[in-house]
């Protein structure tokens, strides 16, 4: 009678999550022309608790399902596990962290992420096709089979050595990945990256603000601290709906988290925003290829720095300079002067104008004060 409910309950937890297919999984490892799809389940409360994995092997290979670890953990630096006597011990993606001790994990198999059965452990053989699981809680909470998972991505598919062209000055430096929720007719994801630098930190909202400031094929609206609309070249998408923009914030494409309001993302060196319109986590990007604003391309001629800036900006330029006047981004007139080192202390964060008067030419630039 037990195991009869405990098959009742497994099949009626699996109908209550939707339906997660190998179509569905992003990151395979090994090669050969069988698969065998791996989840793991924190059971940690947040919302990305439970990964997928592919792991590709030849017909005839004599795999366990331990080996199907061992191979994951070696092609993800941020993937490690501990094992002992055919029990798993210890799982740890990137700050997911669950070892045997006060619980212990349960270890599963069946024939789609949403069939699981419980099974005896690691040491079993690897049966082309089949899906096993991993899931923390053997009694608090009781045993449960994986949650729908999402795809693991690798923290190796991209880093900001790749980028090429970085936007703005500054000492500390992010990406920006943006993520339409499409792809293009090769299948690549229509995901784009942007290098920004700063000085010290800087919030989420000023960090496309610097890149609107500099890309002309770059627009975006905020509306009740979320993003509203975002443009970058033929791309676009506007909220209305579930059609909505995500927020989140990694160092890498395999840890990203999700934010709920663009106040609740400050970046600090080396962190990520991401952006994605839909459903999947932003994927793994292009550099974006962006054209500069005249007005803010670094010319020998002319600089403008720090961009953003906290408490003085610094107008370079080889031609005598005869006013300068900065306007907020609703127009308001907020200072004059003709020194070319300008103290912006006193005003709130935001976009600004500096409308720059000179002996040959009159322009207009934008910097952000944070």
């Amino acid at each position: 009678m037990q195991k009869i409910l405990s098959l009742t309950f497994t099949f009626i937890v699996a109908l209550c999550f939707a339906q997660f297919t190998a179509n569905d999984v992003k990151f395979f490892v090994g090669s050969g022309t069988q698969t065998a799809y791996i989840v793991v389940d924190f059971k940690d409360g947040t919302d990305d608790r439970s990964y997928a994995w592919g792991v590709r092997f030849n017909a005839g290979e004599s795999l366990s399902i331990n080996n199907l670890l061992q191979r994951i953990q070696a092609a993800e630096p941020q993937f490690t596990y501990q094992q002992s006597a055919g029990f798993l011990n210890t799982i740890q993606f990137n700050d997911h962290y669950k070892t045997s001790g006060p619980d212990w994990w349960s270890t599963w198999s069946g024939t789609s992420s949403s069939t699981f059965l419980g099974n005896g452990g690691i040491g079993g053989n690897v049966q082309d096709g089949r899906w096993y699981g991993f899931s923390y809680g053997f009694s608090n909470p009781s045993m449960q089979p994986p949650a729908t998972p999402i795809p693991a991505y690798s923290s190796l598919w991209y880093n900001a050595s790749q980028i090429t062209n970085w936007i703005g000055t500054g000492s500390s430096k992010s990406l920006v990945v943006v993520d339409f929720g499409t792809d293009n007719s090769a299948g690549n994801a229509d995901s784009f990256v942007f290098g920004i630098q700063y000085n010290g930190t800087i919030t989420a909202e000023q960090a496309l603000q610097l890149i609107d400031n500099y890309v002309d094929s770059f627009t975006y609206s905020p509306a009740a601290n979320q993003v509203a609309a975002l443009l970058f070249n033929s791309f676009s998408g506007t909220a209305n709906g579930t059609n909505t923009w995500k927020l989140y914030k990694g160092t890498n494409l395999s840890d990203w988290k999700t934010h709920t309001s663009l106040s609740s993302i400050t970046l600090n060196n080396n962190d990520w925003l991401g952006l994605s319109f839909g459903t999947r986590r932003p994927f793994t990007p292009s550099e974006a290829n962006a054209t500069l604003s005249v007005s803010n391309i670094v010319e020998e001629s002319f600089k403008i720095y720090p961009n953003p800036a906290s408490d003085f900006i610094i107008i370079e330029t080889k031609d005598n300079i005869k006013d300068i006047t900065v306007y907020s981004i609703t127009g308001q007139k907020v200072l004059n002067t003709k020194n070319k080192k300008i103290n912006v202390q006193h005003l709130k964060s935001g976009v600004y104008l500096a409308e720059i008067k000179t002996d040959k030419s009159t322009t207009t630039h934008k910097f952000i004060k944070i």
